[in-house]
């Protein structure tokens, strides 16, 4: 709950008090009056609107916990008291001087509806009291209209009043919110101020440690540069050895870029002459195949002539017995001539003919069978070396095949070393410019370690003083902790 929900609460509480006393005085007072008046019927009015008052004060406060219907139940019973009253004894000037008094009795919340409320109820009365008045209270009647005029100024007043008092109730509540929005961002700024050096104070005690470990590491940074600077000395004369090295490795790359060129150029000399040489295979094997293409061809043809040659043979022999049979028959007839004496002596002379004619033959026939063994034998002969020549012709065709088969081998692993050795003078040629580049950076290193040396000996002196500073710097900060430690207290 907020401090001005909490000022209003009290403020009702307060002005419900004041109503309730007002109502207990004044009917305990008007009990009182009754009682010396010995009017015991008004006296039992106000002994029952005393109680209900107290009654329902309790129960609407304490039990309902409802504060603000409490100023509507008070005024109801205030006037209904009145307005019963009024019934009963008629009207008086006693109950328009009542109206007066509850008209501010129903302003005293200065809340424009609950007075509106009382104001309506007491115009009812004021009304009710001069219709009732008696005929011998013509004065009431007379003061009406005074009576009215008095009670519309009271209204104006006291709405005026309200309105002022609302205003400056908001005008009020203006102030007392943005002083409590003040006093909220006062209060965060204090909780903020309170958390803020705090944390102060605690980064400072950690920039503090931070400080202490700072020196402690530059203490040992400082021996650390000591022996990084001696270990660049051992680097840099390494490094001198490493560029003799790397000088050394590059004159043997120079020597191996220059071997694999001199390679590169006699594998295309023999990858040339290899092609040549499968070419030429390529020729001779074609050659050969055409040769053995001949030799089956000659096979052929003396195959045919062996077999001419055999029924040549043949026909020889049936000549042969031929001429022996004419030889018998010329024999015979000679014979027979023999025998005829004179008369066979023609027959004879034919049949002799016919002999020698047929001995000439024999002699002929034998001498063409002579020939024709010859004939067959070196025919036989030449099958046989064409058939050897054949078998040799083959076999060089096959060799040539394999031949040509080992130089398309040869051919293709004189490509591949071809590639390999262009590969490997491309990479020799790389790695000649590698090492090139590596002899430079090796310079270049030896030059930086040298160069970082110097820079670590600087380092190490400027590590000197940085120490020195911070723990002058630790110092000043452990003053600081101290202060703020004090600053707080005192906050």
């Amino acid at each position: 709950m907020s401090a001005i929900e909490q000022l209003k609460r009290e403020d009702l509480s307060k002005k419900n008090t004041l109503m309730f006393f007002i109502m207990i005085i004044t009917l305990s007072i008007g009990a009182m009056e009754s009682l010396v008046g010995n009017n015991t019927l008004i006296q039992i009015v106000y002994l029952a609107e005393l109680f209900l008052v107290v009654a329902s004060y309790n129960v609407f406060k304490k039990l309902f916990k409802k504060p603000t219907w409490i100023p509507y139940l008070l005024i109801t019973i205030f006037y209904g008291t009145t307005l019963l009253l009024g019934i009963i004894n008629g009207g008086s000037i006693n109950s328009i001087f009542i109206v007066l008094l509850l008209t501010v009795f129903s302003g005293i919340q200065m809340k424009r509806k609950i007075f509106l409320y009382g104001y309506i109820f007491g115009l009812i009365t004021i009304i009710n009291n001069a219709l009732r008045a008696p005929a011998d209270q013509i004065i009431v009647r007379e003061l009406l209209s005074y009576i009215s005029l008095i009670y519309l100024l009271f209204g104006i007043i006291f709405f005026v009043l309200i309105h002022i008092s609302t205003k400056q109730n908001k005008q009020l509540e203006e102030i007392l919110t943005e002083q409590q929005q003040l006093t909220e961002q006062k209060e965060k700024q204090k909780t903020l101020i309170e958390t803020s050096v705090s944390s102060i104070i605690d980064k400072i005690s950690k920039v503090n440690d931070q400080l202490q470990s700072n020196v402690i590491a530059q203490n040992e940074m400082t021996t650390a540069i000591n022996e990084i600077s001696a270990g660049s000395q051992t680097q840099a004369e390494q490094i001198s050895e490493i560029a003799t090295n790397t000088n050394q490795t590059k004159r043997s790359i120079d020597h191996i870029h220059s071997t694999s060129e001199t390679l590169y150029k006699e594998a295309i000399q023999a990858s040339e002459l290899t092609e040549n040489g499968k070419n030429k295979m390529n020729t001779l094997n074609e050659n050969n195949q055409a040769v053995e293409q001949v030799i089956q061809q000659l096979n052929n043809s003396f195959a045919v002539l062996t077999t001419k040659i055999t029924e040549t043979n043949e026909f020889a022999g049936t000549i042969k017995d031929i001429t022996e049979q004419t030889n018998l028959l010329a024999l015979n007839a000679s014979i027979e001539a023999a025998r005829a004496g004179e008369a066979g002596k023609g027959f004879a002379v034919v049949a002799e003919e016919i002999r020698k004619l047929a001995d000439n033959t024999q002699q002929t026939t034998e001498k063409i069978s002579g020939n024709l063994a010859e004939l067959n034998t070196s025919n036989q002969a030449a099958i046989d070396q064409m058939n050897t020549s054949k078998e040799k012709i083959a076999y060089g065709v096959t060799s040539a095949k394999e031949v040509m088969e080992y130089f398309t081998s040869i051919a293709t692993t004189i490509e591949q070393l071809h590639s390999e050795l262009k590969s490997f003078s491309n990479l020799s040629e790389k790695v000649q410019g590698q090492s090139i580049e590596v002899e430079e950076s090796t310079n270049d290193l030896a030059a930086i370690i040298e160069q970082a040396s110097a820079s670590l000996e600087e380092m190490n002196a400027t590590v000197n003083d940085l120490t020195d500073s911070n723990q002058q710097l630790a110092g000043i900060m452990e003053e600081t902790v101290v202060e703020a430690q004090r600053l707080q207290s005192d906050f």
